[in-house]
């Protein structure tokens, strides 16, 4: 989770907005007002390649991003 931290203060609009949605879907889960699967597919979706093509033009942010998301999909 401290690679999505990290990108929410990088400076990155795409990527602070993609990980700081991740935290709270994870926040969510941990609250009980999202189910495992329910966060699993969201996280899922948003890190959906045609959609990082559209979004993404620095590869590094990109792959943060992938990375931390990842983490959090394998908590559930």
């Amino acid at each position: 989770m401290s690679v999505l931290s990290e990108l929410i203060t990088s400076g990155n609009q795409w990527a602070a907005e993609r990980a700081q949605y991740a935290l709270q879907v994870h926040e969510a889960v941990q609250n009980g007002q999202l189910s495992p699967s329910e966060a699993k597919e969201i996280l899922q979706d948003l890190i959906s390649t045609e959609k990082l093509e559209e979004a993404a033009a620095d590869q590094q942010a990109r792959a943060a991003l992938v990375f931390g998301v990842t983490q959090l999909i394998s908590l559930y």
